[in-house]
């Protein structure tokens, strides 16, 4: 009997731990499944949304093609002082001053005189002094607040012209010469505000510019500075009344220039300038004399190179040319108050030549420009010893009076030892079928 009991206890004690390993079970086990890491832990989901990482391709970023333009233009094909040099007004003065405006001052983040200029960033979409008031049309200019403005629209085929025509310059000087591209903004791309250049239809020419530069050859050394102008639009960068920028602007454009060729900027400050105050450019006539811009004339600032301010130039004259011995920045204090740019390396020339003897390394550069380029090339006269310039519009037609057979870059770079070539259009002529012609008869 004393083996049975013993047998039947045992029997209930292995009862009673069958049924305590169960109830662990019904408990402990839905628990685990409930939390199966510990709260916090980062899944591969959540790391990648907190480090800002996708799985997606990133989306192309394009530009559609765009219609014909019908009011505006950003850049005249012809050379007449009044009608395609025109600028805003400055102030009139005989001599050269050396008092520097606050606005052409350099920012107070600026580095020293013999720094390297850092570049500015591409993507400043909102700058200090972005228009918001509705313009209205006036003639074919764009009109408010006292400012005129020109039209662009992107084209997409013309557009891939101007790529290839530059990209065909960059491999035809290869191992000679560094290309650089510097397109110039026009104004209503910068100093309008989006809202306001999108009620008008107008392209965007950040985007624009930065779909050119990534559809040209590698070898091209691209200079992007609509970041630096749109970053500086409350200063007086561009002309009220003219279709050009101002020195300032162009002082903008030639740091970015700097920076991508590593050397220092020169401070405008250092300069002697001419100022004149009573500039009314090319809108003027654009407009049909447009009252609210008449009523707002420019002060135009020219800065004065310091090496030299000698030019040689070659000025079309009696069904030739004539050659004459120039300032680079000339005193236009008695010129008609719509002529004041001509300042600026006497407008349009084919071909024009300045030797800088304080330089004296050697160096030398060729700008193949439309009228932006005359506000600029003072800017890099103090960086060589040889500083040559062409319009691409007039050149072909210079070169059988002077005997070159050959008008092609490639040549000229050839034949005058050039190191840097430095093609700077403003973004109108990127998409002009004329000038796009004019440019393939010699970008090779």
């Amino acid at each position: 009997m004393r083996d049975k009991a013993s047998v039947f206890k045992i029997f209930l004690g292995i009862l009673a731990l069958l049924a305590t390993a169960a109830l662990m079970i019904f408990v402990i086990v839905p628990a685990i499944k409930e939390g199966q890491a510990p709260s916090g832990a980062p899944t591969t989901e959540s790391r990648e949304a907190s480090s800002g990482l996708s799985t997606q391709a990133p989306k192309e970023t394009t530009i559609s093609p765009g219609d014909t333009p019908t009011p505006g233009t950003a850049e005249p094909v012809t050379t007449q002082p009044v009608t395609t040099q025109p600028d805003t007004t400055q102030p009139v003065t005989t001599e050269p001053v050396t008092t520097e405006p606050v606005t052409t001052a350099a920012p107070p983040t600026e580095p020293p005189d013999e720094a390297v200029p850092t570049p500015t960033p591409t993507d400043v979409s909102v700058g200090p002094g972005d228009v918001h008031t509705k313009a209205y049309q006036s003639g074919t200019v764009y009109v408010t607040e006292g400012c005129g403005y020109g039209g662009y629209w992107f084209g997409e085929t013309n557009s891939t012209r101007y790529c290839e025509a530059v990209s065909s310059v960059a491999r035809a000087v290869e191992g000679k010469a560094d290309v650089y591209c510097l397109i110039c903004p026009i104004s209503a791309g910068v100093m309008l505000a989006d809202e306001v250049r999108e009620d008008l239809g107008l392209s965007d020419e950040n985007q624009a510019i930065t779909w050119m530069y990534q559809h040209m050859d590698p070898l091209v050394k691209t200079v992007p500075v609509y970041g630096a102008l749109k970053a500086h639009n409350d200063e007086n960068i561009y002309f009220h009344t003219d279709h050009h920028w101002t020195a300032l602007g162009a002082w903008y454009a030639y740091r970015e220039f700097c920076a991508q060729k590593g050397i220092p900027a020169h401070d405008p400050a250092d300069f002697e300038q001419y100022r004149y105050t009573d500039y009314l450019g090319s809108f003027v006539n654009y407009s049909n004399g447009n009252a609210e811009l008449k009523a707002n004339p420019d002060t135009l600032v020219a800065y004065v190179p310091k090496g030299t301010n000698t030019m040689t130039i070659y000025i079309e004259e009696n069904g030739g040319y004539g050659k004459y011995s120039w300032p680079i920045v000339k005193d236009v204090s008695g010129y008609n108050r719509g002529s004041y740019y001509l300042g600026f390396v006497s407008g349009d020339r084919p071909w024009s030549y300045a030797h800088n003897e304080a330089v004296g390394d050697g160096s030398s550069v060729l700008i193949v420009k439309d009228s932006y380029g005359n506000a600029l090339i003072p800017w890099l006269i103090d960086h060589y010893e040889h500083i040559y310039w062409i319009d691409y519009r007039t050149y072909p037609d210079w070169c059988p009076w002077a005997g070159v057979a050959d008008s092609s870059i490639s040549n000229f770079v050839e034949r005058n030892n050039i190191q840097d070539v430095i093609l700077c259009n403003n973004i109108g002529s990127t998409g002009s079928g004329a000038n796009l012609s004019d440019m393939e008869q010699i970008f090779h």
